[in-house]
């Protein structure tokens, strides 16, 4: 049994507890969260018509010479599926902070299809790269890509390309 005063600090400690167990996720968590689903439901399973649940309508993709809407970068992500239908992404590292969200990733798949500008060509593919969201209200709303292109022609083995 318990005495007073040992019991009167475990019901100290014990209500303590109970609110932080209890509060609300962070703005930053529930961003991270997004991101993931969306990696893991949407492109790793190939839900596309989930697109929309997690970007915002306005929502644009910042490419290295031209920006893209939320369509268009949907029709990207249809490509991607199509060239490697066996596709499968995966979430290596998240870091969030503020309405942004970094995620380092790695794909791969087998080219089996024409798509993304590139014929079939049966090679496997495997990638690793970067992409920063930037959140608003709760959804995706901006986004930029880095990875590595002359790696997966290299792997496609079309570069150095046929003369």
């Amino acid at each position: 049994m318990l005495k007073k005063p040992a019991f009167a600090l475990f019901l100290l400690l014990l209500a303590v507890s109970i609110p932080c167990q209890a509060q609300p996720a962070s703005e930053e968590e529930k961003n991270k969260t997004v991101a993931r689903l969306f990696f893991e439901e949407v492109l790793n399973r190939g839900k596309l018509e989930k697109y929309s649940e997690s970007h915002t309508a306005d929502f644009v993709a910042h490419g290295s010479e031209q920006d893209y809407t939320l369509a268009e970068d949907i029709g990207a992500a249809r490509e991607e599926r199509t060239a490697m239908p066996d596709m499968q992404i995966v979430v290596n590292h998240m870091v969030g902070e503020g309405d942004l969200v970094a995620v380092h990733w790695t794909v791969w798949g087998t080219n089996t299809q024409p798509g993304m500008g590139l014929p079939a060509t049966g090679k496997k593919i495997r990638v690793s790269g970067m992409t920063l969201f930037r959140f608003k209200a709760g959804k995706i709303s901006e986004e930029w890509n880095a990875w590595n292109m002359l790696s997966v022609l290299k792997q496609a083995g079309l570069f150095p390309p046929k003369p």
